[in-house]
């Protein structure tokens, strides 16, 4: 969902679609009127493969932790999540945020599969003529079969280990293995910054951000709770540390709308919407109807990214192909 000093953010150890899983039939076992102890131990009758997981989250809740607690001390719930769960706590709405969280987790799985299964078919294509191309000089007698192989897979393991560094170089220099060379700064620096990426970046974590809020405020917690745990939904510790003289100022009495104002991140037309939410005593229904229209005009975009990936992969491929010929 301070920060001059830069705080590391808790990273669940599972994946999207195993957590996408895990709060469906925690919503399931819910509306059955199991409680939360009670449908872990099912889950651990039900589902053997997942006992890794759910035994030391059935370990802290024994010791007494709370449930948003004890998941994220497991590792099975990230910041985001465990702020969300421990609204429900308070409120007694586990239930409602079992569902969301399902759904948002659902939403990126649907988005993710749709993605790779476009992208399969560029990738062979791609290793076809990461063959075909060195295929001549083979029958022409001017390169050995053993050259042609080496050839071929060695670079098929240069452009996949580019693609893989380019997908992680991010995580492990801000999180990850990498992060002891100081670079973290720079590299959340630089998502706020370059073009394109920053606009793409920072309108879904400010999306997540009032989503986690609005959930917290329908489950009935108090804004001067909400505020500072929806902020752990923004994963970019600079664009979070924007977001401190609004909850200076909202601890000092003011008004949401006039705090996310000074935000020059914040949108326009978001401000004006808050504003009516609050005058009107329905800033949850208000943020979550504003979120939902947002969010729909993100999953467009993210659907014409789906679409545009396989044809960008198709082009490079058919320039490289090309070229290759030309040079015969």
């Amino acid at each position: 969902m301070a920060l001059t000093n830069i705080k590391q953010s808790h990273q669940s150890v599972i994946s999207i679609e195993y957590r996408a899983d895990f709060y469906l039939q925690l919503a399931r076992l819910d509306e059955a009127g199991f409680p939360f102890l009670q449908a872990i131990e099912l889950l651990l009758k039900t589902n053997k493969t997942s006992r890794k997981h759910i035994l030391p989250l059935q370990k802290f809740l024994k010791l007494g932790n709370t449930i948003a607690d004890s998941g994220y001390k497991a590792g099975l719930f990230n910041d985001f999540d465990k702020a969300l769960l421990q609204a429900g706590e308070v409120s007694g709405n586990l239930g409602i945020i079992y569902k969301q969280l399902a759904r948002y987790y659902g939403q990126k799985v649907k988005r993710q599969k749709k993605i790779k299964s476009q992208c399969y078919l560029p990738i062979v294509v791609l290793i076809i003529a990461l063959f075909f191309q060195p295929l001549p000089a083979l029958i022409l007698n001017t390169l050995s079969g053993v050259d042609y192989l080496l050839l071929s897979l060695g670079r098929l393991f240069k452009i996949a280990l580019i693609l893989y560094v380019g997908f992680n170089l991010s995580f492990w220099l801000t999180l990850g293995k990498l992060k002891f060379l100081g670079l973290k700064n720079l590299v959340y620096s630089v998502q706020l910054k370059f073009p394109f990426i920053s606009s793409w970046i920072i309108t879904r974590q400010l999306n997540a951000f009032l989503h986690s809020l609005g959930l917290m405020l329908a489950t009935g917690l108090p804004i001067l709770e909400a505020l500072p745990k929806s902020l752990n939904s923004i994963s970019n510790p600079m664009l979070k540390n924007q977001f401190d003289p609004v909850v200076l100022a909202t601890q000092q009495g003011g008004s949401l709308a006039d705090a996310l104002g000074d935000i020059k991140v914040m949108d326009n037309q978001a401000i004006q919407l808050l504003l009516v939410g609050e005058q009107s005593g329905k800033l949850a229904k208000t943020l979550l109807h504003y979120v939902k229209i947002e969010q729909e005009k993100i999953d467009l975009q993210d659907d014409l990214l789906a679409e545009w990936i396989p044809r960008i992969l198709y082009l490079l491929v058919s320039i490289w192909i090309a070229g290759s010929i030309i040079n015969i």
